[in-house]
């Protein structure tokens, strides 16, 4: 299990919209702010030649005002190669 306290993690919240006026528009919006050290790793994979992937956490929660909404985690994606039963990140 991931340890989300003590890592540096881009964060941001998502929202229900209010202001959805037709089915083609967003259930959902908010924002995600990307830490510098993240951002630095994503370009050195793809100037590595490689995909600029983030794992994603998501939790719900109240704010205190009673409003519904996602706390979301990014994270540089970790490739996982599974060894029998058991996954293995590299």
């Amino acid at each position: 299990m991931a340890d989300y306290k003590n890592r540096d993690m881009t964060q941001g919240a998502l929202f229900a919209n209010t202001r959805k006026t037709s089915a083609n528009q967003p259930d959902f919006r908010g924002e995600l702010t990307l830490s510098k050290a993240l951002l630095k790793e994503l370009v050195e994979n793809v100037k590595a030649g490689k995909e600029a992937k983030l794992s994603l956490a998501v939790w719900k929660k109240t704010s205190k005002k009673g409003n519904e909404f996602q706390s979301i985690a990014a994270s540089l994606y970790v490739e996982k190669e599974s060894v029998g039963d058991i996954e293995v990140p590299f």
